[in-house]
Formats: C-alpha cells, sequence, structure tokens
C-alpha cells in the first residue's frame, strides 16, 4: 500500500480485507487517468458511481460500500455573483456563471451537463484555487470530503458552502460501488467476495466511525 493515501473510501475498503484472501494497494492518481488505467488493464479496481461506460469494461459490487452526502455547492463568498448563488432557486440560474470540475467527473456530467461554461482540470485542489482567485463561480462536490481536502490544503474559512438536495435529485450519483475490470481473472468470483464482505463488515457503526476521522 502507498504511504500518505488517505480517504473515507479507502479507509473503507481496507476493512474488507479481514474478510478477504487478499489486500488492497491503493495508488493516487487524477481521476480520470484512474479510469482509464483500469480500462486498459494498468489497474485492478476502483470504486465510484456505476455508469454505462464504466460497466463496458468493470463488473461492480451490487453493494455500495458508502453513499456520499447530500452534495452542496462551493464558492467564494467574496465572488461577485455570491448573492447571485445563494438565491438561485432553480439548475437555469446557475447557467450565466462558470463552473469547474474535476475530469472525469461523471456526476457533474449528469447533473450538469447542459451548463454552457465548465471548466475542467486534473485535481479539486486547483478548482478550489480558481474559486479564491475569481477564475470560476461555483464547484458542485461531496461536502465532507470537499472538506477535507480544503482543511488538507490550507484553505479553511476561505469558501462558502450551500446544500444542493432542494435543487438536484442525486441518488444515482452518490453510491460509490466496487468494480474491478472484467479482464481480472475471475472478476465475478472477486466482486461476488468483495460485495459479502461490504454487507458483512461495513456496519452503520464502523461507517459512521470512519467518516468521523474526517469531519
Amino acid at each position: 500500500m502507498e504511504k500518505n493515501v488517505k480517504g473515507i473510501l479507502i479507509d473503507l475498503i481496507n476493512e474488507l480485507s479481514t474478510q478477504l484472501n487478499f489486500e488492497f494497494n491503493h495508488s493516487p492518481y487524477p481521476w480520470k487517468r484512474a479510469q482509464a488505467l483500469v480500462e486498459t488493464g494498468v489497474a485492478d479496481a476502483f470504486c465510484c458511481p456505476v455508469t454505462v461506460d464504466r460497466e463496458r469494461y468493470a463488473l461492480f459490487a451490487p453493494t455500495p460500500v458508502t453513499t456520499l452526502s447530500e452534495s452542496a455547492l462551493f464558492f467564494n463568498p467574496y465572488n461577485l455573483n455570491a448573492d447571485k448563488i445563494r438565491s438561485a432557486r432553480r439548475i437555469e440560474d446557475f447557467y450565466s456563471l462558470k463552473a469547474a470540475t474535476f475530469l472525469g467527473n461523471s456526476s457533474h456530467s449528469e447533473v450538469w451537463g447542459t451548463h454552457p461554461e465548465v471548466t475542467e482540470v486534473p485535481e479539486v485542489e486547483q478548482i478550489l484555487k480558481m474559486l479564491l482567485r475569481g477564475r470560476v463561480d461555483f464547484y458542485f462536490a461531496d461536502p465532507i470530503v470537499t472538506g477535507y481536502i480544503i482543511k488538507q490544503v490550507g484553505l479553511s474559512g476561505l469558501l462558502e458552502s450551500i446544500p444542493m438536495g432542494g435543487l438536484i435529485k442525486q441518488d444515482s450519483i452518490t453510491q460509490m460501488k466496487f468494480g474491478i475490470r472484467r479482464s481480472y481473472p475471475e472478476a465475478q468470483k472477486v466482486v461476488d467476495a468483495v460485495d459479502l464482505a461490504i454487507r458483512n463488515i461495513i456496519t452503520p457503526d464502523l461507517h459512521r466511525t470512519i467518516v468521523n476521522r474526517y469531519l
């Protein structure tokens, strides 16, 4: 396992090793590249929402490893459009603003696919800096994951966020499922074993304990 690779999903996945006959080795990559590595067989597995494209080259465990929190919109409170963001009541109200996301983010594409101006970059940290510099107006993301990244890069207290549950139906984009490349030996057998481990090991108490590490 590579050192300094941290996160809610990583900690949850590692807990599964107690029931499985193997351990997980985690490598951090920009998300678009990570997907390409699984597709081409350089990497074996990932954990993410299921999409038609990802199912083309990967098998997924039916049981989610975790379900993300209600997504939020992050923005600079000193942005000239901050009041417009706070008062928005429809998705279309954001179409005159500049959005940002990271490359390969299917959740963003599903919700904001018709948005006329979206900037894509490799890393979330770049998006946060773009928000502070006024290059973009908002970023749509999970508040726990993004809040942890904000703390890690020393930007606590500099950005504001508002919940988006009232505007967006998010069920399909928040379920993070274990997926393994179809070309992996006995891939279905591995998926079945992982799914059973998820159901047996990731209890509400364990899930709560791990999430609390990142609050």
